[in-house]
């Protein structure tokens, strides 16, 4: 696989948020999500020299039993404690890293040194990605981490399967690691369950045919049922494909598989500006879909949400 421009984004301490075109832009500096998510990219495509950079500087980023969340260009960490999501994203990529013996001893200690921090997360979509890391390594703690994400649904109805007031970013993040949970323990409510909030969240994204991300621009409130078109971004997407890649592991749907190729097409320019958004030559991907057309600016997490994309559907697996 081509990952030219994806590797011009790290360098020999982490990985480098955005761009503005082909320019790193250095005074936005390096985040620990990124630097997450990334290793899980580079560990799959066993780019050995990359994945060491960035599972150090995971490492690096660990302060008492949390993380820093960002980094200055001059490699200085900024002091401010790092967000649910980017200290869950760190465990799932420390727990995929020590599934395939990659300093496993080190990933797993990590691990388990952060799950007392997980249990005392605020927002689901941190539980969600520390699932996918622990249940690689920790079955007693994914079953407590999958037990407080459910109780986010507690007070959700059919007509809106959803725990918050209005649908953000990353809503596929959370079937995925539901059914990716089923899977691994034979849960078969969980794996119910997180087929029936996939179908939710599927249809809040469905506009005329085409599969539409929910964009940022005024999100989707409960009880509307006006979509905002603008701004889509790759990680809605991608995990989407992942989703559903889970969800025909899970049942043998092929249907399902079906579904991920469908929305790995909005990549192609299977969406509203039908303008594929990615290069062809480089896979440089890009940001987004705005008021203006395709967003030419191509950040660290929108490439990797290609690459994994990409990766998972031609290997048809899930991490």
């Amino acid at each position: 696989m081509e990952t030219s421009f994806f590797d011009s984004l790290i360098d020999n301490f982490g990985i480098w948020q955005h761009t503005d075109g082909n320019t790193i832009i250095k005074a936005e500096g390096y985040a620990l999500d990124d630097a997450a998510r990334g290793l899980l990219v580079c560990l799959a495509l066993d780019k050995t020299d990359q994945s060491e950079v960035l599972f150090e500087y995971v490492q690096k980023s660990q302060h008492q039993n949390r993380f820093y969340g960002f980094t200055t260009k001059k490699h200085r960490f900024i002091k401010f404690p790092a967000s649910d999501d980017a200290t869950g994203q760190a465990i799932w990529a420390m727990g995929y890293a020590s599934s395939i013996d990659f300093h496993p001893i080190e990933a797993k200690k990590l691990l388990k040194q952060l799950i007392p921090t997980v249990m005392k997360f605020k927002f689901m979509r941190g539980y969600a990605y520390a699932l996918l890391g622990t249940i690689y390594v920790d079955p007693v703690a994914s079953k407590q981490i999958v037990d407080k994400l459910m109780t986010y649904f507690r007070h959700t109805s059919e007509d809106w399967l959803w725990p918050e007031p209005s649908m953000t970013y990353g809503n596929g993040i959370i079937p995925y690691a539901l059914l990716r949970y089923a899977k691994v323990s034979g849960d078969r409510k969980i794996g119910q369950f997180g087929l029936d909030v996939l179908e939710f969240v599927e249809k809040k994204c469905l506009s005329k045919s085409l599969r539409a991300p929910i964009g940022n621009d005024g999100w989707l409130l409960k009880g509307s049922n006006l979509v905002p078109t603008f701004s889509q971004q790759p990680i809605d997407a991608a995990y989407m494909v992942w989703s559903w890649i889970a969800a025909w592991q899970y049942t043998n749907n092929l249907e399902y598989l079906d579904k991920a190729k469908k929305w790995l097409s909005w990549f192609d320019g299977d969406n509203i500006t039908n303008s594929p958004m990615y290069d062809k030559d480089s896979l440089k991907c890009y940001d987004g879909i705005d008021k203006k057309g395709i967003n030419s600016h191509s950040g660290a997490e929108s490439n990797i949400c290609l690459l994994l994309s990409l990766y998972m559907i031609k290997n048809k697996i899930t991490i």
